[in-house]
């Protein structure tokens, strides 16, 4: 690819950027950066890799086979009786379900032409030879690329986007054009039915109440509901890049009111979503602000010796660094700190790492300096990118195509619910542990004035994965048995990322986990010696918190005390605040 070809692909892709309002409303010139560099980089490697042309002349040999064939049966060179399809959809693919694109001939043929041409560009992908990581930003690119030009993302290619057209005389295809610009207003594509759903209405709805606040955190204490309750409350550290209510969307999903019917007093961090007002905070405020000075505030308000810990996603990496810095006498009235989706070692941080290459992260940077913040549409869609077919084409056909609005889904109404991150917290979480992976190094980072090492994690920890999850691969976060000096229970549930560990209430769960694993093995060791239990991990995971210093009490009367009164009901104000996640 030469250098004049690769600006006329730069300059195309600049065109398609200017005169398409959906894309021009998504993508910036930064991201358009991106893609240039690489196309640079895959430029160099080709050019070093002779024996990549070989490879790829093989994988267009065999396309040209297929097509003849398809097109001789369509153009009467093959015999009726010998017209199979000569390539079909795989398992699971459901953009071609329509009967049309089996019984119609003409969307067969795109079909099939469709496939074959997929096919051989993500096999020439695939064959590129490249080093381990621009090869997986290769495949990723490619695969997006590919999906987006199936032809059932455009009108005049999909049938049953034809079909509606027709019965709905068109209306169809203004009601998509409608749902085009709102979305066009917020920068992301819909994925429910927002107007079925209000936080503290039918989401987040367990009782309770505001009783801590300062500039990043409100603090949530829950009403009990149970005669006696333990001794020791439970502090819950969400991530900060969602919003907290889905640890409680519903009572038969909520993981908040099934603690509290357990009898245990539950407090919950709800962190306040960045604006141009928080945009200076920093790592070391959030494990400052945020996680110690909760559990001080929880301390104090329920008077008690000891203290269960509970966190997920990034609220786990957060959790994690806190308990290495904080002072020994605080870490010693840490009872159990449970991690569910956390990683010490970030060394195989799952499909993400696609985003956070030096490249890539120097160009974003350049689109965080102009907001100091890191947009929550922006984290969003990347994450949406990772199962393109499912997050954006398939709301794409139904919104945009169709004219229709999504059904209501409570967790797809959360997920769209984004929260902004400080830039220079969201760098340095990204650089440091992600990008460098010195979160396990001894003293390799600096956080509130310490030198972090995860070997002063002296109490007991329970760590919690899901067999399905692409953001926290498990066997990454199994070696957090490998890193941490105490006790580790390490848990693998079916599931994924949310429906695997936030999402298993065990009433009519049909879930499973694994356990009792040989920990002196490495991950498929522990995972074949491990003992397969049906049902949720919820019920394992709070019989493991009452076998650590277990006393009860009588449930408290009021919430707060004297020194913390009641602020506001649960779910409190931060989660309500209307700010923008356009930036």
């Amino acid at each position: 690819m030469t250098e004049n070809n690769m600006q006329s692909i730069a300059d195309s892709l600049n065109n398609i950027l200017e005169n398409n309002p959906l894309l021009k409303s998504n993508f910036s010139a930064e991201d358009m950066d991106v893609y240039k560099h690489m196309m640079e980089s895959w430029h160099d490697v080709v050019s070093a890799s002779p024996t990549m042309f070989e490879n790829w002349s093989k994988t267009v040999f065999a396309y040209q086979q297929d097509a003849f064939k398809l097109w001789g049966q369509y153009w009467g060179i093959h015999h009726q009786e010998e017209k199979q399809p000569v390539i079909e959809p795989s398992a699971g693919d459901r953009r071609f379900q329509d009967e049309k694109w089996q019984d119609n001939p003409v969307f067969d043929f795109l079909k099939q032409s469709y496939l074959l041409s997929a096919r051989m560009v993500t096999e020439m992908a695939d064959g590129a030879g490249l080093p381990e990581d621009q090869q997986h930003k290769l495949n990723f690119y490619t695969d997006f690329a590919v999906n987006a030009l199936s032809p059932s993302n455009f009108m005049a290619t999909n049938p049953e986007v034809i079909d509606q057209a027709m019965e709905t005389k068109g209306q169809s295809l203004v009601d998509g054009f409608k749902n085009l610009l709102e979305d066009m207003e917020t920068g992301s594509i819909t994925t429910t039915d927002h107007s079925a759903f209000k936080v503290g209405e039918n989401l987040g709805t367990t009782p309770g109440a505001v009783v801590y606040r300062n500039q990043l955190i409100e603090l949530i204490q829950y009403t009990p509901t149970t005669a006696k309750v333990s001794k020791k409350p439970m502090l819950v550290v969400p991530p900060c890049v969602n919003k907290f209510y889905i640890f409680d969307l519903n009572e038969r999903k909520s993981m908040v009111k099934y603690a509290v019917d357990q009898g245990h007093t539950v407090f919950m961090i709800s962190w306040r979503n960045a604006s141009q007002e928080t945009a200076d905070l920093k790592w070391d405020d959030y494990l400052d602000l945020g996680v110690i000075t909760a559990m001080k505030t929880v301390l104090e308000i329920s008077k008690a010796p000891k203290i269960d810990l509970l966190s997920w996603c990034n609220g786990g990496s957060m959790l994690v660094c806190a308990l290495a810095v904080m002072e020994d006498e605080l870490r010693k009235k840490v009872s159990t700190a449970c991690f569910q989706a956390s990683m010490i070692d970030f060394s195989d941080p799952g499909e993400v790492k696609v985003f956070v290459d030096e490249a890539q992260m120097k160009i974003f940077e350049k689109k965080l300096n102009k907001s100091g913040v890191l947009a929550g549409n922006d984290l969003g869609n990347a994450m949406a990118m990772l199962h393109a077919n499912d997050s954006i084409w398939n709301f794409f056909i139904n919104n945009y195509l169709m004219g229709k609005i999504p059904p209501p889904y409570d967790v797809l109404y959360w997920n769209a619910d984004t929260s902004n991150l400080p830039q220079q917290f969201y760098t340095y979480y990204v650089e440091n542990m992600y990008h460098k992976n010195l979160l396990k190094e001894p003293g390799a980072l600096t956080m509130l004035g310490k030198p972090v090492d995860v070997r002063n994690i002296d109490v007991p920890c329970y760590f919690l994965s899901a067999t399905g999850d692409h953001i926290v691969p498990w066997k990454t976060s199994y070696e957090v048995t490998k890193i941490l000096p105490g006790e580790v229970e390490f848990i693998l549930t079916t599931g994924g990322h949310v429906s695997g560990t936030i999402i298993n209430h065990p009433v009519k769960n049909r879930r499973k986990y694994w356990l009792n694993g040989d920990q002196n093995e490495h991950a498929d060791g522990w995972h074949e010696s491990a003992e397969l239990v049906e049902g949720s991990w919820w019920d394992h995971y709070f019989a493991w918190v009452k076998k650590h210093d277990h006393e009860e009490k009588a449930a408290p009367k009021s919430l707060g005390n004297k020194i913390y009164p009641v602020l506001c009901a649960a779910p409190g104000t931060y989660v309500l605040e209307d700010v923008p996640q356009n930036l």
